[in-house]
């Protein structure tokens, strides 16, 4: 199908003086699924913009197959957007929906008639070509408005957070569709979200995006276990760092995953302390009433029960643990002295 490079993106909006992106580089394999994730204003919305021709980038270049598209017209670039709610038109019903962009392509009644008739099946939906827009449920709405990006074969399909207006039952399921859609046609697919459980559900790889820059990218599995960042593992649901004065090498304090002698010299000082720094996922800790290896003692500040698991709130010296256990995990009361463990094999370093 297609390769993307998105090769040094700078964009400045008038009247602002901080950059939506910058210099901003990435290179989509062929039939790939990319996910973009981050916050409002972190550059997402602005990217697909550039990539199908409503803005334009200050400077730098995107490239399908190793040509610019910047001189093409948008309606020839060959990328498809698709948004979050599925704006059909209300006066067509699902045939002359979908087979809209065909018909402005001049292609014939009976191949669009065929092409339909392969998308819906495609979609889930066989038979419902004549119904009206405004009988589909929001669900069978975005899948026919995924048809109709789909139809007309194109080089790139652009998902702005399609299911974001949709019920969580709804949404899983459509989850789903679109990653087995997009698998049996091999399009090349760029997904934007503000959903970790969404995007690590749907893509091949993910690029966490903050201030216009990409911090972190990578397989959705490598990014959850291990991000390499301070900011890639905030935004990745990591709270709790341990610094050079909680870790030391000669197990002191707290120990952390094994390391050769080299390695040993090069993460402390001469004193035995780290220098580096070190995380933990919220869920890889445990909370207990006895102290062993690798624990600190606390005061709960908070225990809720989520129904599949506790999450808790530890006061530990000066900086506060979350932590997740899965059902079944004891309910602390409040002021309750425990101990929190952060187990060796599932701390990480961190820059």
């Amino acid at each position: 199908m297609t390769t993307v490079n998105l090769m040094s993106l700078n964009k400045t909006y008038p009247n602002s003086t901080a950059p939506v992106l910058k210099d901003f580089s990435l290179s989509i394999n062929d039939g790939e699924m990319i996910a973009l994730l981050g916050p409002s204003g972190s550059g997402k919305s602005t990217l697909l913009k550039l990539i199908t021709g409503i803005e334009r980038p200050d400077s730098g270049d995107i490239q399908f197959d190793g040509s610019s598209i910047l001189n093409i017209d948008p309606n020839k670039r060959g990328a498809v957007l698709m948004f979050q709610k599925s704006y059909l038109f209300p006066f067509l019903n699902v045939e002359d929906n979908i087979g809209f962009g065909l018909k402005v392509q001049g292609v014939s009644s009976q191949t669009i008639r065929a092409e339909v008739k392969r998308m819906l099946n495609l979609i889930g939906l066989p038979g419902i070509e004549k119904r009206k827009s405004g009988q589909l449920s929001g669900g069978e709405g975005q899948r026919v408005a995924l048809a109709r990006a789909l139809v007309t074969n194109p080089k790139l399909l652009l998902l702005d957070e399609p299911l974001s207006s949709l019920d969580t039952e709804v949404r899983m399921n459509l989850q789903e569709a679109i990653r087995n859609i997009q698998r049996e046609l091999g399009v090349t697919t760029i997904f934007v979200s503000h959903d970790l459980g969404e995007a690590m559900a749907m893509s091949d790889r993910m690029a966490l995006l903050l201030n216009g820059e990409i911090v972190a990218l990578d397989k959705p599995e490598n990014l959850f276990h291990r991000p390499r960042s301070v900011a890639a593992a905030k935004f990745m649901g990591v709270s709790t760092f341990l610094n050079g004065n909680q870790l030391t090498v000669k197990n002191e304090a707290l120990s952390v995953p094994k390391v050769s002698s080299d390695q040993a010299r090069l993460l402390s000082e001469p004193s035995g302390r780290y220098t580096k720094l070190f995380a933990i996922r919220p869920e890889h800790i445990r909370v207990q009433k006895d102290g062993c290896e690798n624990s600190m003692q606390g005061v709960v500040s908070d225990c809720v029960f989520r129904g599949e698991y506790v999450e808790y709130q530890i006061a530990v010296n000066e900086m506060t643990v979350r932590a997740r256990m899965p059902m079944p995990a004891p309910m602390f009361p409040h002021g309750e002295r425990v101990f929190v463990k952060f187990p060796r094999e599932h701390l990480f370093e961190v820059i």
